[in-house]
């Protein structure tokens, strides 16, 4: 089945290879739909890259980019002189909860994330503010109140990472890092409302994350704050795309 390009950017006014990006992008999602879907189960042989050429229509580069995000994010793996294989399948619910037509946005985002989230943390720790501690120590409450409720949390959470952003000292992080706010909103509400799904215990470990963060940053130890942000966003990243993940 080919894949359906986008009616709103016209051949002529898109370059090469944002063209070949956004059908990797596309390709992605579709192999990922069909693992979550168990159409293709763990340890299967994906098709040659010149069969999935053929079967969704585009060009082997795209078939070769698309195959490369899914290795990167550990669901495929090679084997040297035999191919592709599913190396892991998302939560079920993954592709219903997470936002239709941006997955493979989201995840790289994650990689972003983590680079600009780990050193905003570093930075929190040595230059916040009593107030802008209080800010992000109140999002923790919050957080905290929205586990104990059985409420999602998403707002408070995107708060909890907003104040760090702010209270890193330095305008360009903050103003990067609200850049991706609709990225990162989405990814907040996909991984817990996955979580929700799973069990409380789950989501007091998030929450185990983000109090060290917090207590990092209070005892102003920029190290460990840049330490413990990297591990909740890699564990983020990790619990969203593997069903059976404990982190």
């Amino acid at each position: 089945m080919p894949i359906t390009r986008r009616s709103d950017a016209p051949v002529l006014e898109v370059s090469a290879p944002v063209r070949q990006s956004k059908l990797a992008d596309q390709l992605y999602e579709q192999i990922l739909e069909r693992i979550v879907s168990d159409q293709l189960k763990e340890d299967d042989r994906l098709p040659s890259e010149a069969e999935l050429s053929r079967m969704f229509g585009v060009s082997r580069p795209v078939v070769r980019e698309a195959l490369s995000r899914l290795r990167a994010d550990g669901l495929v793996i090679s084997r040297q002189g035999s191919g592709s294989y599913v190396s892991r399948r998302p939560p079920r619910d993954f592709m219903r909860l997470a936002p239709i037509g941006s997955v493979a946005d989201l995840l790289r985002c994650y990689e972003v994330r983590i680079a600009l989230e780990s050193e905003c943390a570093g930075l929190a720790a040595q230059r916040r503010t009593p107030k802008q501690l209080e800010t992000v120590r109140q999002a923790l409450k919050d957080l905290e109140q929205a586990i104990d409720s059985g409420a999602v949390g998403m707002e408070a959470d995107v708060r909890f990472h907003a104040a760090i952003a702010e209270a890193c000292g330095n305008i360009w992080f903050e103003t990067l890092t609200h850049s991706f706010g609709r990225h990162i909103e989405n990814a907040i509400m996909l991984a817990r409302k996955l979580s929700l799904l799973k069990d409380s215990e789950r989501l007091a470990r998030v929450q185990r994350e983000h109090v060290a963060v917090f207590e990092a940053i209070e005892q102003g130890d920029a190290e460990a704050a840049r330490l413990a942000m990297r591990r909740h966003l890699d564990n983020s990243r990790t619990r969203i795309l593997n069903e059976q993940a404990e982190p």
